[in-house]
């Protein structure tokens, strides 16, 4: 594109991102077209539905408890979140301020654990909690993944590229770690701390696998194993799935929406420095 004239090439490479971005679209809009549409209008040609109806919400929250499945959901990526944030600042700011006898070997413990795949923890971590007695319990969808070694590792890279005067500063004023943490460190991490936190919450929310071993209860399965539940109920109404899927999609949506600018701050940052 290089060898184009410039008037030539912007509108070209524009036209190419608006195209690809209709592609990544058009599955999303086709899943909401197709909840409200009624089951003989399913297959009717056109993304426009011909008679927009709710009924397939209306079914979708009557015969399933999709509620209950959404706040379950809620809840466990709410903990999650809090849980990797308070983690991954703590230990990150230990990591990168902190000097303590094992530090460089603490760092290369949590770097290691990066290139160990979730599948070889899985049965590790599912015997642990069978010993435990957290089967069917909400803690063993929490506290597993209450930290994160990615993002101890992100904190710390970011808090160590923050100026030393700054807590150099802060020891002088007689400020001690915990002090220097919370007044000087995480207000200027939080680009950072959105990131991870949308991140996480994305992550927690979409778990499948995981929910669908240690958790047997009707009343307490997460929206991924409601999701795969309702299909398997409704053979043939995808409408009454694709409006199931929708009302899953919509907190997962407002979460992107309302940590967006420090989501996409935070990765340009990181990215950045390095």
């Amino acid at each position: 594109m290089s060898s184009l004239p410039r008037w030539l090439a912007r509108p070209l490479f524009y036209l190419l991102l608006g195209v690809y971005a209709w592609l990544l679209v058009l599955p999303l809009l086709s899943l909401v077209s197709a909840s409200f549409r009624t089951e003989a209008d399913l297959f009717t040609p056109g993304l426009l539905p011909p008679q927009p109806t709710l009924e397939a919400y209306r079914e979708a929250l009557a015969k399933h408890p999709i509620l209950r499945y959404l706040l379950n959901s809620l809840g466990v990526s709410l903990a999650i979140t809090l849980g990797v944030l308070l983690t991954s600042a703590t230990l990150g700011y230990a990591l990168a301020r902190v000097r303590f006898a094992g530090q460089s070997l603490l760092f290369g413990f949590v770097v290691g654990l990066l290139l160990i795949p979730d599948e070889v923890t899985f049965l590790p971590r599912y015997l642990l909690v069978q010993e435990l007695g957290w089967i069917n319990s909400y803690w063993a969808l929490i506290v597993p993944f209450l930290a994160s070694p990615l993002g101890i590792f992100l904190m710390r890279q970011f808090i160590k590229s923050l100026p030393q005067d700054l807590f150099d500063a802060a020891r002088i004023d007689g400020a001690g770690h915990l002090r220097t943490l919370w007044y000087v460190a995480l207000p200027l991490a939080a680009p950072a701390l959105g990131a991870l936190g949308a991140l996480s919450f994305l992550g927690a929310w979409n778990m499948y696998l995981w929910p669908l071993v240690v958790i047997n209860q009707n009343e307490m399965k997460t929206v991924q194993i409601a999701i795969a539940q309702v299909q398997s109920v409704e053979v043939s109404s995808w409408n009454v799935v694709a409006a199931a899927a929708v009302l899953v999609l919509l907190p997962t949506l407002l979460a992107f929406l309302l940590a967006q600018r420090a989501f996409i701050r935070g990765i340009a940052l990181g990215g950045l420095k390095g």
